[in-house]
């Protein structure tokens, strides 16, 4: 087919000028940014000149029309696919900052393994509750450490300060790294144990369930459950959801791998994943902290009602932070308001 470029170039010149300002337009812009309107309409005029392109340089013609052409496809090829390297800074505070607010967002779009995760733990809870209190040569079984067996005598050891030490500042602060070193292993294994379709993931939280059922009970059965209350508290209010969390990843995952042909956008899939990770490894930095710096601290040192109260506290603003946090404002109509 032969082209007339006289005409060609009557026809096209119109679109090419549309293009040419609406680039000229953008490359002012210090941040580049396209609302969607001038997305949609670079991008119909740049599929046309990439087009008239194809048939300049197809029919060999006019080399100064096919170098202008190539120039004008090339600055919006840049424009519509290019990120400057700027935009992808390892120190941009606020891309670190975002965590804070995707972390809730995905806890909230994935609600659903969380409660699974709550279920199963609570399963096992019950059933290591029921074990110590009903039969009691289970508590050598599911209690092989001595402080979890004879609550009693650590209780009276702690109370009287025999477990405290000159050096306990360079202690605790070891204690505190290898506690969240421990837990971040713990809950990435049970996070990643969703690639067993969650029956690894399952049985975890329920063993985890199990020892928690079993050590609330036999403090409860000894009558330190005061004691044992304050003692879990304040770590525990950001380790038990932690580790649920975790389980909530995993079978997430578990979903993800059952469903995967039906995925359509994997990459956003396993970006909910990452994201819960980092958000549970945020929290166990947490209650690490809390447990070797506030939690081993009991009375006289410090006082269990206050104790109680940091825990509550604790309690109160995570939750407030998962429901809440990242929630946008339904945009309501004109004709509503």
């Amino acid at each position: 087919m032969i082209l007339d470029l006289e005409r060609f170039q009557i026809q096209a010149k119109q679109r090419w000028n549309g293009l040419e300002s609406l680039l000229a337009m953008l490359e002012g812009r210090p941040d580049h940014k396209l609302n969607p309107a001038e997305a949609e309409q670079l991008q119909e005029l740049y599929t046309q000149a990439a087009a008239d392109l194809n048939r300049v340089t197809h029919g060999a013609l006019a080399p100064e029309l096919r170098r202008y052409l190539e120039r004008l496809v090339a600055r919006a090829y840049a424009e519509l696919y290019y990120i400057p390297p700027a935009r992808f800074s390892l120190w941009q505070w606020r891309r670190w900052l975002r965590i804070f607010t995707a972390f809730p967002e995905t806890f909230r779009r994935q609600s659903r393994y969380f409660a699974l995760a709550v279920l199963i733990t609570a399963l096992g809870g019950a059933m290591g509750g029921l074990a110590v209190r009903y039969d009691p040569a289970s508590v050598d079984l599911l209690l092989p450490a001595d402080y979890l067996r004879d609550p009693g005598k650590r209780v009276h050891a702690e109370e009287k300060g025999e477990r405290r030490h000159v050096n306990s500042a360079q202690i605790e602060a070891a204690f505190s790294a290898k506690l969240i070193t421990h837990n971040i292993e713990v809950s990435l294994l049970a996070a990643a144990l969703g690639v067993t379709f969650g029956i690894g993931t399952a049985l975890l939280l329920f063993e985890n369930g199990v020892l928690l059922g079993a050590v609330a009970v036999r403090y409860a059965q000894q009558g330190f459950g005061l004691f044992a209350a304050a003692w879990l508290l304040p770590h525990g209010v950001f380790e038990i959801p932690s580790m649920l969390i975790a389980g909530q990843a995993g079978f997430y995952l578990a979903r993800l791998l059952l469903r995967r042909r039906e995925d359509r956008d994997m990459r956003q899939s396993m970006r909910e994943w990452l994201v819960l990770i980092a958000g549970l490894a945020l929290m166990l930095s947490w209650a690490g902290i809390m447990e070797a710096f506030f939690s081993q601290h009991h009375e006289p040192e410090l006082p269990y009602a206050f104790k109680l109260a940091i825990g509550g506290a604790e309690f109160v603003l995570l939750t407030v932070y998962l429901a809440a946090i990242g929630r946008r404002k339904p945009h309501v109509p004109l004709e509503a308001k």
